[in-house]
């Protein structure tokens, strides 16, 4: 049996071989707020999400209670105990695992039980997801954090002719732009500041550029030597095990993260401790 092939143009209609579906909002039966016809679209279509953090758990979602029901997602992150806060797919028993893997697995979050979820623990960059790659989907949203890696994903959608949603957060502020091809202005038509902030999970657990190691080591020498960081968003959150280095607790936490999530916690200054280094 061929797979159903449908779209989704920037005026709401939804498009499939059989031609143009009836809008959500028009008369007809329905499949809880939407139509039925869109219902059963949308079940049928496959959409990619690039990043599962604090976008991607949203995204994941609302994906899935929208009615989405082939979901790929793509991460190279590991979950932290500082995402805790507020990446709600996760749980303490997480920590340290695939942030893509745990959406993807078995024993993922029932909120997403009802979706088929394909999990890669990868970059987006890979050369294994190419043009071709991106065409097998109706439509791509992207969650990430770092620039080059947007700028990678929007012109793999250029290529491929497939949509794609932007979105990110700048501390409380969130923005989010649709990009098609020959219809809007895409990722990289407005000139960009320089990145001057880079999230915690990534300078600890993923760098990729020089950068994020420079900042990295800025964090741990203010940390090591007792300097108070100006730049608070250069360095994990205070919630983070490694940002509290008490030592008297360094071993409670330690203990209490390898129970639960198999990998053990030491703060900065326990860790030095073998290595006879005076501070």
């Amino acid at each position: 049996m061929s797979p159903v092939l449908c779209s989704i143009d920037l005026t709401g209609a939804v498009t499939s071989g059989s031609g143009a579906l009836s809008k959500a909002g028009q008369h007809g039966p329905t499949c809880g707020s939407l139509r039925k016809e869109l219902a059963e679209t949308l079940s049928s279509c496959k959409v990619l999400v690039v990043g599962a953090g604090g976008i991607g758990c949203e995204l994941l979602k609302n994906l899935v209670l929208t009615g989405f029901k082939n979901i790929e997602v793509i991460d190279l992150d590991t979950i932290d105990v500082s995402n805790l806060n507020r990446q709600f797919l996760f749980q303490k028993k997480h920590v340290g695992k695939s942030k893509s893997q745990v959406c993807g697995k078995r024993e993922r979050p029932t909120l997403l039980s009802s979706a088929n979820i394909v999990a890669y623990h990868d970059s987006i960059m890979n050369p294994d997801y190419n043009v071709e790659f991106f065409r097998k989907f109706v439509l791509v949203m992207n969650a990430l954090d770092n620039r080059a890696a947007r700028n990678h994903v929007n012109r793999m959608c250029l290529a491929a002719d497939i949509p794609l949603i932007e979105s990110g957060t700048a501390g409380y502020l969130g923005q989010v732009s649709v990009i098609k091809k020959g219809l809007t202005e895409c990722y990289e038509c407005q000139p960009k500041p320089t990145q001057k902030t880079f999230p915690g999970c990534t300078i600890r657990n993923t760098p990729s550029e020089p950068i994020h190691c420079i900042v990295w080591a800025k964090y741990l020498f203010n940390q090591l030597f007792g300097e108070e960081d100006a730049d608070q968003e250069v360095s994990p959150d205070t919630a983070d095990p490694e940002a509290a280095w008490n030592l008297e607790d360094a071993a409670a936490r330690a203990t209490a993260a390898e129970k639960d999530g198999d990998v053990k916690r030491v703060s900065t200054k326990e860790w030095l401790v073998p290595l006879d280094m005076t501070l």
